[in-house]
């Protein structure tokens, strides 16, 4: 859900559970002072003609801060989505000269041009490698990740689960595995079987292999990483153990 400009003044007290809060109507900091609290916002949106810091305002876990040209039009993409490269290179219905993520955006064939003046990304945005260059001169902001990757199979997991040698062997092409959580590979799952089947990993959680030898095949695998790659001490070890910290 997003904060529509011109409304912040009808809210008082604490606002929360917002996917982005958008304060581009607000002029200074002393339009906020009935604000007790910002809590759990992916994102505030300000105009970069805003005066003060809303810093001054108590927040808590509050995603990002994000300012952007006065009267500038924002598509905001919250939450997964996957599309082709023609997201970025075809202009918005709207007009919209900003692309703001805040979620997960995988951008699944290249891009030869960017249609939008600014990208702005506090989220997960995967693009194929070859385009990377393309996007840079466009990105203006980040405090997420903007991650080059093998574009051609990807598949994106989030929660947790189990990879097995049937999974691996149902693959007809190498797949790009992104992880978001916690994943157990099976002890039937060979260095051979997952080198022939997979072109990489991005890991933002946890990986732990019943199979000890499995592990420096994931870490050569992995191109990013956040979290760890682990061995299992025996079936289902550790299945909880990444969601119960986070």
């Amino acid at each position: 859900m997003n904060e529509q400009p011109g409304q912040t003044e009808q809210r008082k007290g604490r606002i929360q559970l917002l996917g982005l809060l958008d304060l581009r109507d607000v002029k200074s900091v002393e339009e906020l002072r009935h604000i007790e609290q910002i809590s759990l916002v992916g994102a505030v949106l300000l105009s970069d003609d805003f005066q003060g810091s809303i810093a001054s305002i108590p927040m808590d876990r509050v995603g990002a801060i994000v300012k952007v040209p006065a009267g500038s039009r924002v598509n905001h993409i919250a939450g997964t989505m996957q599309a082709g490269g023609g997201l970025l290179e075809q202009p918005a219905a709207d007009g919209s000269d900003i692309l703001l993520v805040t979620g997960e955006l995988l951008i699944t064939s290249p891009f030869r041009s960017v249609a939008y003046r600014q990208v702005i990304v506090t989220g997960q945005m995967f693009i194929p490698r070859e385009s990377e260059s393309v996007l840079a001169p466009h990105v203006t902001q980040t405090s997420g990740l903007i991650v080059p990757c093998d574009h051609r199979n990807p598949r994106m997991f989030f929660g947790q689960g189990r990879f097995g040698k049937l999974f691996f062997e149902m693959m007809k092409d190498p797949v790009t595995l992104i992880l978001f959580g916690e994943y157990v590979f099976e002890a039937d799952v060979t260095p051979e079987l997952l080198r022939e089947k997979t072109s990489e990993i991005l890991l933002l959680g946890m990986i732990r292999a019943e199979d000890q030898k499995l592990v420096p095949a994931l870490q050569a695998l992995t191109t990013l990483q956040q979290g760890a790659i682990l061995p299992a001490s025996g079936p289902g070890d550790g299945l909880n153990d990444w969601f119960g910290r986070h």
